[in-house]
């Protein structure tokens, strides 16, 4: 842990020496924070030490399993098979697999046994299914169980289904434990006045890594189970969970639509996973440090739609309870675009961290443009997993980053003014039945490559916003079919065309929101068909007649242009709103050298000098309401000189009722603003 006269020395050098105001402390090397009589008086010295020299102080925790209460563990269900011999009996051994950390096993048993006549792949015949678990005798080991069955002649040919369960040292994030936890560390510390709290890549248990798998040629066919996760499959479906399982694996010869609905519903059980103790997380800040507390952070883990995502986060990255959006790494800039819009705020944060500094500089600048402030990671960087952001060689980079970050803030634009959205069909994801050649790695359809897609059309000039089939489910669109206008609307945020990547299982709330686009005339391309809904009724008739009214049914950038949208042709920049734009210059702050911005608006043809960013807003007169830029020099309309400072700096200057008020970066104050309006 860092002795106090470490800590104080950081918070001196980032008061001093670096643009953060808000600075969040996360558990490393040798430290608890769930150690609540060894560090509370440290963060007491350390939030008081930080507000005397003016920086804020936010505490995230991790998730914590020490220990889980048995019956609200996380559990592997693993299945295998054995063809019973003509007296009905057979012998099965597993031994437990399927989790990142072995270390955490705690115990291992049976859990279900169905026996049936097969009737081809993945079917059986409904008279003979019987559970069998009564009939078998069981072996037990931490890691391992055996099992030997005894049905008699009459089960003489059948098949024997078995699931065992292995219980982990992880709290299920369907318990009341797993959010006590959380909540009771951070109230423990409820007497610090801590500016912010946070979870970091909250998530269930953790399953083995994408690499992993790959280089040992092996798959990921477990799945999650707990007590508290049967009890919500029950209390939002009327489905026993057991049975859901089972149902996901087999179905009565004939009924295919059973194993759909199976899949279906399981798999979006998972992907609520952890947003209850989101929530409470969000709640309790609010609660203990009021409405304006900043509540983070990301749950964004490997940031992936396709791989082993799904089963640590949910990838519910659009609706977990935050007030900004929030992104870490590398997320595709229409995702994060996407879940920026879905939140109240008009801005959201990426954490992000790389080995090169010259990568962290230019990505926070050029995120600027589309709405994405920067959550650098990390200082006192002890995992050297990047740059120590608190480095003078880093913070010479960033200081000019937020720089121009703040200026930005000032300016306070919306999103870009996007408007092509596209949805991803999630249910199509998460389920790859009945075609066995899309069941990826992870157990899910990893074929259909739909970010790849979105970023396709973000690389070629089309600028879109990426979400998933679920934000439809929760309204986040304004939508109700009585006065459903033809554009939707998320968050205030208007869109004129509509891409929606493979509707597959699609449930009857997007079914019905896509029925209304095309039937009041919206611009729609559809890639993939659909036969099922999410319940695995057939629905075939339905798409068909809502694909039979879009203006293209297959993905293809040629077929994107029938939709009307115009690709995005400014230079460096993109417009937010009427009148109002956003510029970012990489080259200029490398260089220290000038940049210029140009755009036509309202017939007018404006441009300007600038370093790092610029943001200006004009009205349809050709009147300047508002710029914000770093390295500022001028501004000219149509050619003729609108504004100029005697030398270049940062400004930000707001016209109201033609009077000008300034803001200028200028300590000597000897430079003049000249306005020719």
């Amino acid at each position: 842990m860092m002795p106090e006269a470490r800590f104080r020395g950081k918070i001196d050098t980032l008061a001093q020496q670096s643009k953060y105001t808000l600075i969040f402390l996360t558990e490393r090397n040798g430290c608890d924070f769930y150690d609540i009589k060894t560090m509370h008086p440290v963060f007491e010295k350390l939030v008081a030490y930080a507000h005397q020299k003016g920086l804020k102080i936010g505490l995230q925790i991790w998730k914590d399993d020490r220990p889980a209460l048995l019956e609200n563990t996380d559990r592997l269900i693993q299945e295998g098979e054995v063809l019973l011999d003509q007296n009905g009996q057979g012998k099965y051994s597993v031994t437990a697999k399927g989790a990142r950390d072995m270390n955490l096993l705690l115990k291992s048993e049976l859990f279900k046994i169905y026996a049936f006549k097969k009737r081809g792949d993945g079917f059986y015949d409904p008279s003979t299914l019987k559970e069998i678990t009564p009939l078998a005798k069981v072996q037990s080991k931490t890691d391992e169980v055996n099992l030997t069955i005894d049905g008699g002649a009459g089960l003489k040919d059948y098949t024997a289904y078995i699931m065992t369960q292995h219980f982990y040292n992880s709290c299920s994030n369907f318990s009341d434990q797993a959010k006590a936890i959380i909540t009771n560390a951070f109230k423990a510390y409820a007497d610090i006045p801590f500016d912010g709290i946070g979870l970091d890549e909250y998530k269930n248990l953790k399953v083995p890594r994408q690499p992993v798998l790959e280089t040992t040629h092996k798959v990921f066919r477990e799945r999650l189970y707990s007590v508290g996760m049967a009890k919500r499959m029950k209390t939002t479906t009327g489905m026993d969970l057991d049975q859901v399982l089972f149902d996901m694996r087999y179905a009565p010869e004939g009924r295919g639509e059973i194993r759909m609905n199976a899949i279906n519903k399981y798999m979006s059980l998972v992907r609520t996973a952890t947003l209850d103790v989101e929530a409470a997380m969000y709640d309790l800040g609010k609660e203990m440090y009021g409405k304006d507390t900043f509540i983070g952070l990301h749950s964004t883990f490997h940031n992936n739609l396709d791989k082993d995502e799904v089963w640590q986060t949910g990838v519910s990255w659009w609706n977990i309870k935050r007030d900004y959006g929030h992104t870490d790494e590398e997320t595709s800039t229409p995702v994060q675009v996407g879940i920026g819009m879905s939140y109240p705020k008009n801005a959201m944060y990426n954490m992000y961290y790389n080995k090169s500094l010259d990568r962290i500089w230019t990505k926070a600048l050029t995120d600027l443009r589309y709405g994405v402030r920067t959550h650098y990671h990390a200082a006192n960087d002890v995992q050297s997993w990047g740059v120590s952001i608190d480095m003078p060689e880093a913070l010479k980079k960033i200081n000019k980053v937020e720089n121009c970050a703040r200026l930005l803030n000032r300016f306070n634009p919306p999103f870009p003014n996007i408007r092509l959205l596209v949805v991803y069909g999630m249910e199509a994801i998460y389920n790859w039945y009945p075609n066995a050649a899309q069941r990826g790695l992870y157990d899910i359809n990893d074929h259909l490559g739909m970010e790849k897609k979105s970023v396709e059309l973000w690389q070629n000039g089309y600028l879109n916003v990426a979400v998933p089939t679920d934000v439809i489910e929760v309204h986040r669109y304004g939508w109700r079919r009585q006065y459903f206008s033809g554009k939707p609307t998320l968050n205030g945020y208007t869109f004129d065309a509509v891409i929606f990547l493979n509707p597959e299982y699609s449930k009857a709330i997007t079914t019905r929101f896509f029925e209304e686009y095309v039937n009041k005339g919206g611009k729609l391309l559809i890639e993939g068909g659909a036969t099922h809904d999410f319940d695995g009724n057939d629905k075939s008739a339905e798409w068909k007649a809502i694909a039979a009214k879009a203006v293209a049914t297959s993905y293809a950038l040629d077929a994107v242009a029938k939709l009307g949208i115009s690709k995005n042709t400014l230079i460096e920049g993109v417009n937010n709103e009427a009148g109002s734009y956003t510029f970012t210059s990489v080259e200029s702050l490398r260089n220290d050298t000038p940049a210029t911005f140009s755009f036509t608006c309202y017939g007018n043809t404006f441009s300007g000098s600038y370093k790092g960013l610029a943001a200006i807003k004009v009205d349809a007169n050709g009147n300047l309401l508002k710029i914000a830029a770093a390295g500022f020099s001028s501004l000219f309309r149509n050619g003729k000189e609108l504004l100029k400072v005697s030398k270049a700096t940062d400004i930000y200057i707001a016209v109201e009722s033609r009077k000008m008020a300034a803001i200028i970066a200028d300590p000597t104050k000897s430079i003049k603003v000249i306005s020719h309006e």
